[in-house]
């Protein structure tokens, strides 16, 4: 992909399944920086790739603000290593932390399913103890 190629709110839309709102969102909040021409924005190749680290990071569960600092990190020239280091760290700690909140749906979804056994239980009762109306 050149360089210079650029992109349209549309395109992006399309590619991300993003809406325009997001996209502007994301402008405010200073994780995208698109060129203007008149009042369309013009996102570079960059651009391209930072929504897709947005939306990446976004998925995993991530808050925006910790998305602008990974992406920060991730495009950072300094010293690409450490960067990586410490992004592969947070990406671990952030994986415990999903790791958990799967256990916790894990046992939710037990006692739904004990809840709801209990009362499709007595609901059997009540309707099997009811006159028969012909």
């Amino acid at each position: 992909m050149p360089d210079d190629e650029t992109f349209s709110i549309k395109d992006l839309e399309r590619e991300f399944g993003l809406t325009p709102r997001t996209l502007r969102f994301y402008e405010e909040r200073g994780l995208l920086s698109p060129d203007r021409r008149g009042p369309a924005r013009v996102y570079s190749v960059k651009d391209r790739e930072r929504v897709r680290l947005i939306t990446r990071f976004k998925r995993l569960g991530f808050p925006l603000v910790e998305v602008k600092q990974i992406v920060d990190l991730y495009e950072a020239p300094r010293d690409r290593r450490k960067s990586l280091k410490g992004l592969k760290s947070r990406l671990g700690e952030q994986r415990e932390i999903l790791l958990e909140q799967c256990h916790e749906l894990e046992q939710m979804l037990r006692l739904m399913d004990e809840t709801l056994a209990e009362v499709s239980g007595e609901l059997s009762e009540v309707e099997g103890s009811r006159p028969h109306r012909r």
